[in-house]
């Protein structure tokens, strides 16, 4: 039976006057933003911090230029010295990160929408088609997938010996005493990261996939959303949490829903920093701090994967004919147009070089 007399009560038909050969080449468009709205996700971040640090620099060659040293050299040394004093201070570090990823995540989406012109930024924010009741529990599937990456990441890390993430950004990513800089980590992880990235890979990446096969869409939209994590700590975890979160907004028909699971998702997450590696760890030592997490992660897992059935059972598994979140649907036969087509985009091996090199260079031995 062919792909068309099969989903032909699934899929809108093109129209009679689109020539094959044309519909083929706007798939192939629309797989070629996907990759490069995430090179331009990344070019906006590198920009957005390099323009920061420059204003610092500039800021403190002005102030030492008032204290009129007349020694260049020590100048030169005191710039160096103050700004490395404000790079390296918590609140700067993660303030600076706050808003090269809120510009990065939103003008990335909007470049992409605006180029494919296939659907609209509206149209991401549609209709609600799940009840909270089963809301609800795709949250809670999505700790559960969470508290399984975690497990297996231990694993490998124990195996090998190396952990997945540099110094420099578990530290962004942790706790410390100045409160400020908590309160503003608090808000990038809870708010920003999850309203801003469901924008841009479930809203934008995953229905510039989506012209011919849904299924496709969630599986590449989330390897994409593992890679930009840039580490491989998150990596795996990341692609676990992309499945679920993607199809969540599937089903749904909005990220408004897949903000709200992403949301408990990172919540969790800043929980179990705050609680087991901030306070528990302080007080009690490694040993109470891993044991608690690890109990905590267990009980997530048991309560994650019943809720993950339930989820499932009540809506389905993504199917290649699954409505689109967007109107971009092509009925073409997906054969050769689905993982050959990316293969062959050359922003989505751009992509996928720099954070897997990005990734190697993250590895760290453990410290005992």
């Amino acid at each position: 039976m062919e792909y068309s007399e099969l989903y032909s009560d699934k899929i809108t038909p093109a129209p009679d006057d689109e020539d094959p050969v044309i519909l083929r080449r706007r798939v192939k468009r629309s797989y070629g933003w996907s990759g490069l709205s995430m090179v331009f996700q990344l070019l906006i971040s590198l920009a957005v911090s390099m323009v920061i640090s420059i204003g610092v620099g500039i800021y403190s060659g002005f102030t030492e230029a008032q204290q009129s040293i007349d020694d260049p050299a020590k100048a030169q040394q005191q710039i160096m010295d103050n700004v490395t004093a404000i790079t390296s201070d918590p609140l700067f570090t993660i303030s600076v990160n706050s808003v090269c990823y809120l510009c990065a995540n939103l003008l990335a989406a909007v470049i992409g929408i605006s180029a494919l012109k296939t659907f609209r930024m509206k149209d991401l924010f549609g209709k609600q088609k799940l009840p909270a009741a089963d809301i609800c529990p795709g949250a809670l599937a999505v700790l559960g997938l969470q508290a399984i990456s975690i497990f297996i990441q231990n694993i490998v890390v124990s195996l090998t010996g190396m952990n997945g993430i540099s110094e420099e950004t578990a530290a962004v990513m942790s706790f410390s005493d100045n409160t400020a800089a908590n309160i503003i980590m608090l808000i990038y992880f809870i708010i920003i990261a999850p309203v801003t990235e469901e924008i841009l890979m479930r809203g934008f990446v995953m229905n510039a996939l989506s012209p011919i096969d849904r299924r496709f869409a969630l599986i590449a939209s989330s390897l994409f959303f593992g890679l930009m994590h840039g580490n491989f700590n998150q990596m795996f975890n990341g692609f676990l949490l992309g499945l679920l979160l993607g199809c969540i907004a599937m089903k749904s028909g909005s990220v408004k829903s897949s903000i709200i699971a992403h949301m408990a998702a990172n919540i969790n997450a800043m929980f179990c920093a705050y609680v087991y590696e901030y306070r528990m760890l302080a007080a009690s030592g490694a040993d109470a701090a891993g044991t608690a997490e690890m109990i905590h992660f267990a009980v997530l897992f048991v309560i994650g994967i019943i809720a993950l059935v339930f989820f499932l059972k009540r809506n389905g598994f993504i199917r290649p004919e699954t409505p689109a979140m967007a109107g971009n649907e092509i009925s073409l036969p997906a054969k050769g147009l689905t993982w050959q087509t990316l293969a062959k985009c050359p922003s989505a091996w751009v992509v996928a070089i720099f954070y897997i090199a990005y990734g190697v260079l993250s590895l760290t031995p453990m410290t005992v």
